[in-house]
């Protein structure tokens, strides 16, 4: 199942407002940016990878990654934030779920995620 279109974070303003305004947490695999919204909108997400990654290939697969890893988180994230997700070097040989370890961990330090129970 693919995360639905209408909780992506698509256009350069609205990733601008989270990297000046948000905070961020960040571990060898990824960036986190998050930006708190009005009460009663739903999460949307942006992912981003720099050219210094590699190839369009490359920052690609990198991109898919992350999507996949926070779609698997979904259910826990707490609504009304917009979040960028930004690769870094290490996410592109990272296996699957050390990845998803890592996406998961920062969103937990970013406050992203509701408690399991």
């Amino acid at each position: 199942m693919r995360m639905k279109k209408a909780y992506r974070l698509k256009s350069r303003v609205a990733f601008q407002s989270v990297y000046t305004q948000g905070r961020s947490a960040a571990n060898r695999a990824a960036v986190v940016h998050a930006l708190k919204q009005e009460a009663g909108t739903a999460t949307r997400v942006g992912f981003a990878a720099g050219r210094r990654l590699g190839k369009a290939v490359v920052r690609n697969r990198v991109k898919r990654r992350l999507r996949e890893a926070v779609r698997s988180l979904w259910p826990r994230i707490r609504p009304g934030h917009h979040v960028v997700v930004v690769g870094r070097q290490a996410a592109v040989d990272m296996p699957f779920p050390e990845l998803r370890e890592k996406i998961e961990e920062l969103f937990e330090r970013a406050g992203l995620l509701q408690r399991e129970g």
